[in-house]
């Protein structure tokens, strides 16, 4: 890790310690492009994952702080999320913490208040933090799948993520670069399985 990002780890720790358990804070290392401290890893990614980002978009921000901004997480809970680029003295980027906040508590509470003060709510997309898009929308696709077959993605059996797959197929999923080897990080199965699974179905 660049020795630099090592001052923002009490940092990440004080912010998940105030809103445990609900904020997630994970520090990103631009060099390496590699996941190098997280608290309170609901994501369920860990230290050394690679960054789901793409750095030309993290260099190319104007701004140092993006969001927040609406996500959804791997088990479908909504999150809030702000991420704040961390430069080093010559204001090159070399580090990035992503601030996950679980809203779904206060959903509820949030709607009824809306309802009451007649709040529109308008929330622009950030700057394509990070062509992120397409997995958004991919995990999307998968969570309405799960609720509407009442299921739940950590107790997929194969059987499940066959027809899950298929369904992925029906929707277009699979127009997406990048997305099977996205697919196979979250449903934990083979490429060729993948594959072997649409060809039958052709």
């Amino acid at each position: 890790m660049n020795k630099q990002l090592q001052t923002f780890i009490p940092l990440c720790d004080s912010i998940g310690k105030l809103f445990y358990p609900n904020v997630e804070v994970v520090l990103h290392d631009l060099d390496t492009q590699k996941l190098v401290h997280i608290v309170n890893p609901f994501s369920k990614r860990e230290i050394g994952d690679k960054m789901l980002n793409d750095v030309n978009d993290i260099n190319s921000l104007q701004e140092d702080i993006v969001g927040p901004y609406n996500k959804t997480n791997i088990d479908g809970a909504k999150l809030k999320t702000v991420s704040t680029i961390i430069r080093d003295e010559d204001k090159n980027p070399i580090g990035m913490i992503c601030i996950n906040f679980k809203i779904e508590v206060f959903e509820n509470m949030y709607d009824s208040l809306k309802m009451l003060l007649n709040i529109e709510e308008k929330q622009d997309k950030p700057q394509a933090i990070f062509s992120q898009d397409w997995r958004e929308h991919t995990l999307s696709t998968i969570n309405t799948y799960l609720k509407d077959n009442n299921l739940k993605l950590e107790e997929l059996k194969i059987k499940d993520k066959k027809e899950l797959i298929l369904y992925l197929d029906k929707e277009g999923i699979f127009s997406i670069r990048n997305v099977v080897a996205y697919l196979c990080e979250i449903l934990d199965i083979s490429r060729a399985t993948i594959y072997k699974w649409l060809k039958e179905c052709k």
